[in-house]
């Protein structure tokens, strides 16, 4: 049984589809990655499966469990977490608390807990930086020797490495990753790929979307490609690189005004 079972989604609005008929499937220890054209549905389909936008048809199986029109928490709970494609982050806390409130799914203190602070609470709050720092690790010095300084004064790339230092806080059996590698140089690219089968040698499930089709071709299992919403390929990456649905997709309306 897959982890990740997408049947038949749609998503309309107001007469803009965005997503139609999509099905797909992500196994446990794959990277699967989502391309296709600007505005071919690839982030709305990671709100739909996130809880962020509930589709209007189909339907997503997670964890052998129904996910459809569960909300982030709920769904973050079953052991899915994802980054943005816009980056969201917390910009004037700190780095130790922005990878903390990843934590908030798989830790107990409550509002009167918190108030009370009875030994098991104290307890908690140790072990859970104990993991922040642990976590902090993978991205050695571009964060761990500024958890205390304010996400806001961090550079972009750096930003990224933070919104998935959270995802990774709820310990995810899959990491939704939405464009992980935008705005990077090619070097910084390089140490995204580098970390993102590092994940997957930690046992994360890996689904991403994402323009570098370096890294796509480097790290992918297999490759979805999407456009105007519908899903015209899935293979592997030179499979999906031959295909002449997706040269079309990318080449084909160019070279038509050109």
């Amino acid at each position: 049984m897959a982890l990740l079972e997408i049947r038949n989604i749609e998503k309309d609005f107001g007469g803009l589809i965005a997503l139609n008929n999509v099905s797909f499937d992500v196994h446990e220890g794959e990277i699967v990655s989502v391309i296709g054209p600007n505005g071919a549905g690839k982030t709305t389909l990671f709100n739909c499966l996130t809880g962020y936008s509930k589709p209007d048809k189909g339907h997503v199986h997670f964890s052998g469990k129904n996910a459809t029109g569960l909300t982030p928490h709920e769904i973050n709970a079953l052991g899915m977490a994802r980054t943005f494609q816009q980056i969201r982050l917390f910009m004037n806390l700190t780095i130790m608390e922005n990878v903390l409130i990843g934590m908030h799914s798989r830790t107990r203190t409550g509002v009167f807990s918190a108030l009370l602070r009875p030994a098991w609470v104290r307890a908690e709050e140790i072990a859970a930086r104990a993991k922040v720092v642990q976590i902090l690790g993978l991205f050695q010095e571009r964060l761990l020797p500024r958890l205390e300084q304010q996400a806001r004064m961090l550079s972009y790339a750096n930003r990224r490495r933070l919104e998935i230092a959270r995802a990774l806080a709820s310990d995810p059996k899959l990491m939704l990753l939405d464009e992980p590698a935008a705005g990077m140089n090619p070097h910084e690219t390089q140490l995204a790929t580098d970390l993102i089968r590092q994940l997957r040698e930690m046992g994360h499930t890996i689904l991403l979307i994402e323009h570098d089709m370096r890294l796509v071709m480097a790290l992918s299992d297999r490759v979805i490609v999407l456009d105007h919403g519908e899903k015209i390929a899935e293979g592997s990456p030179q499979e999906v690189q031959q295909n002449q649905q997706v040269i079309e997709a990318y080449m084909g309306r160019v070279a038509k005004h050109a």
